[in-house]
């Protein structure tokens, strides 16, 4: 057989096993029910043992720096299928870590999550994406194993790229598409640095140029620095790399993002930058548009027809806050009213 057909055949197997193990899986996801993951079993780390893991479709068992994790993932073809999918990662949760004593400094504001939502936004990227897409669950939340004051560290960064490698190998997928949010972003730009099968890699609200910390002997300790693979990020022709960015962002200063692409400038290679205006008091929660531009990769638009579509969302995001505004001015106003004294007493509500 010629060297060509023989590719082509090979090709054709592969996708036609991938869509033998994405169907089953499916049908079998099918009837799961919603699981509400508890925010004090997040907050104190979440443990969970091989044959419980190995009872959750949507799951892989993984052993990464002598430890055992299992990673849950909600995968969707709700808007089509395809053998590389889009995966979203998201931002941090539980507010900051004491750097002292390595817990939460205020955790008040943790909830409760309830797995029907990630699938709702698993089911919004394939939507958007017209292929398959897939919400990875982080280290110690959102039904992963481990805990979370070990996020954004070369621990999770392994255990993230572990999870890839095993749901690869599960579906038969030939690659990714990647999307993160915040703290998920800076996942996304560690893995882009060890992996050579993404294609479009989106970092919303992405601290990539934040600094690493230095390496000691706990992976789950040590943070990672995105910068040291630029040399390696920009000679790498098929990954195809955009960001998000509301520049008043009140969590990520722009400088943080921006530094990132400077310095791919000046290695050579171009990042396009979309400035975004978010809708939440800190600017910071831009995952509507970095689906919009992950769609865009994904379908192979151009960046102007992918800044075009985002424009549209910009207009539409800054009338809504410009209202929000005006109506708070007025509540305000009218508060201040209601404080001031009353000098007339003919003019008092119950006045003599």
């Amino acid at each position: 057989m010629p060297i060509s057909q023989e590719v082509q055949s090979s090709t054709r197997m592969r996708r036609t096993w991938w869509a033998i193990a994405l169907f089953g899986a499916l049908a079998v996801a099918t009837g799961a029910s919603a699981d509400i993951i508890k925010k004090e079993d997040m907050l104190r780390g979440v443990t969970i043992t091989r044959p419980q893991c190995a009872a959750i479709e949507q799951a892989v068992w993984l052993n990464v720096s002598g430890h055992d994790f299992c990673v849950r993932y909600y995968l969707s073809t709700a808007g089509g299928e395809g053998p590389r999918p889009v995966v979203f990662i998201q931002g941090d949760y539980f507010g900051k870590l004491d750097p002292k004593t390595w817990n939460w400094a205020d955790p008040s504001d943790a909830k409760d999550i309830n797995t029907d939502d990630l699938v709702r936004m698993a089911d919004g990227f394939s939507k958007m994406a017209k292929t398959t897409a897939i919400y990875l669950a982080r280290i110690g939340v959102e039904g992963t194993s481990g805990n979370h004051t070990a996020r954004k560290t070369l621990l999770e960064l392994h255990l993230m790229n572990a999870a890839l490698d095993a749901i690869k190998q599960r579906y038969g997928f030939e690659g990714f598409h990647l999307v993160g949010q915040s703290g998920g972003s800076k996942l996304v730009g560690g893995l882009i640095g060890l992996r050579r099968d993404i294609a479009c890699a989106v970092s919303g609200s992405g601290p990539l140029a934040t600094p690493g910390s230095p390496r000691i002997t706990d992976p789950g300790r040590t943070f990672f620095d995105v910068t040291q693979n630029i040399p390696l990020l920009a000679q790498n022709r098929s990954l195809r790399l955009l960001m998000v960015t509301d520049p008043a962002d009140k969590k990520v200063p722009i400088a943080q993002q921006s530094g990132f692409v400077d310095k791919m400038r000046q290695a050579g290679r171009q990042v396009p930058q979309f400035l975004v205006e978010a809708t939440d008091e800190d600017h910071h929660g831009v995952v509507i548009y970095s689906e919009l531009v992950a769609a865009g990769c994904v379908l192979g638009k151009t960046d102007g027809e992918i800044a075009r579509a985002v424009s549209t969302i910009v207009k539409r995001s800054a009338e809504y806050n410009e209202r929000r505004q005006k109506e708070a001015n007025s509540k305000s106003g009218i508060a201040a009213a209601a404080r001031q004294p009353v000098l007339d007493s003919r003019a008092a509500p119950g006045g003599a």
